[in-house]
């Protein structure tokens, strides 16, 4: 039996009122639980607080272009994301995005959204926690002339056998896309025949989580990843034996990894656990050129520009630093919640999404 004072709290509560056709039910003592299973779920696109991705269809040049951020639900019993395109133009001269209502297109997905690039100017490439890759078309005055951003699913794979942890393009192949996941797979995907097809798959590039991967910058066969597994490799997808250590038998797991901008695709950034960067020329690989202190957190996001490099970490704070000596010359500590992706607007305007829900604007003198 229970004590007298549990009548209390099990009790039905005095302002309870229950639908009809659970009024007289009684298989489910727990009549909270039951109503709210009973309700059907809001399946209406919402841009969520968890602002997960963020990128940018067009150079720094230019005004034309869109900002297509990833929001994702991580709360309730459904976790979904959405995806929100916005006018590059509105959103350089506003400062803001303008709100929902300001979207110029937006997509409700069954699911997480892990990570999204631009394959081409209106073609984009979305990455899902199931394994699954989607393509989208994102204008098309030929489908729509009055509203060309239309969005169309032109192919859908699932490949993956684990959450999608990381997504590239190359520049010099506009049909040609890298991903990788939690198992430590690398798949590469041929999109010229206006689908998703599965070049090749590479099972076992990693024996723990792909935590970073970077296609080339000059040469559509070249391509880094980096582990959890604390290795960083570089590969030729030409070759027999593809994979080549670039850095191996670090001493903390590495979380990050860049191509410099210049120097012709030979130096490269990697960001480790313990918040160090790590510069590594490609021509004498195995050893670091330089080894720079950035967070005291694990480094999330390094994103190179000119000879600026902005860096996020498992934090609130963003910092960006002139190379090739590593010195801060900018610091943000505006946001109240992680910051997850950045991305430039400009050669001297740093974009940033976090779990604030906000867009912010970051000028680099």
């Amino acid at each position: 039996m229970f004590p007298l004072n549990c009548s209390s709290i099990y009790k039905m509560p005095e302002g309870y009122e229950p639908p009809d056709d659970l009024a007289d039910d009684t298989n489910y003592p727990n009549l909270n639980s039951r109503d709210y299973a009973k309700r059907p779920l809001n399946h209406t696109t919402q841009m969520h607080d968890a602002w997960e991705c963020l990128s940018i269809n067009s150079p720094d040049t230019e005004v034309e272009g869109n900002v297509v951020i990833a929001c994702n639900k991580l709360n309730g019993r459904e976790w979904v994301g959405s995806l929100w395109g916005f006018e590059k133009y509105d959103v350089i001269k506003n400062k803001t995005l303008g709100g929902s209502n300001k979207a110029s297109f937006k997509l409700q997905c069954e699911s997480l959204i892990t990570g999204m690039e631009f394959v081409t100017k209106n073609i984009l490439l979305l990455a899902l926690n199931t394994g699954k890759m989607q393509l989208w078309s994102t204008y098309s005055e030929v489908r729509n002339a009055k509203n060309p951003y239309c969005l169309f699913l032109i192919g859908e794979r699932c490949e993956h056998m684990e959450l999608i942890t990381s997504t590239s393009t190359f520049i010099t192949n506009e049909s040609k896309a890298l991903t990788a996941c939690k198992r430590g797979t690398v798949k590469i995907w041929d999109m010229g025949s206006a689908d998703l097809f599965l070049e090749k798959s590479f099972q076992f590039a990693h024996s723990d989580a792909i935590t970073g991967l970077a296609a080339s910058l000059t040469n559509d066969y070249i391509f880094l990843t980096c582990s959890l597994d604390k290795s960083c490799l570089i590969w030729d997808d030409r070759e027999i034996r593809p994979a080549l250590a670039l850095y191996e038998n670090h001493d903390v797991r590495f979380k990050d990894v860049r191509w410099s901008p210049e120097n012709n695709d030979c130096i490269t950034y990697a960001g480790d656990e313990c918040g160090y960067i790590l510069t590594i020329d490609k021509r004498s690989p195995k050893k670091y050129l330089d080894k720079s202190k950035y967070f005291d957190r694990p480094i999330r996001k390094i994103r190179p520009h000119h000879d600026n490099l902005a860096v996020i970490a498992d934090t609130n704070i963003v910092k960006v630093s002139k190379i090739p000596n590593h010195a801060i010359c900018y610091e943000n500590f505006d946001s109240q919640h992680f910051t997850r992706d950045c991305s430039w607007l400009s050669s001297t305007e740093l974009l940033t999404v976090g779990f604030d829900g906000k867009l912010r604007f970051h000028n680099i003198e």
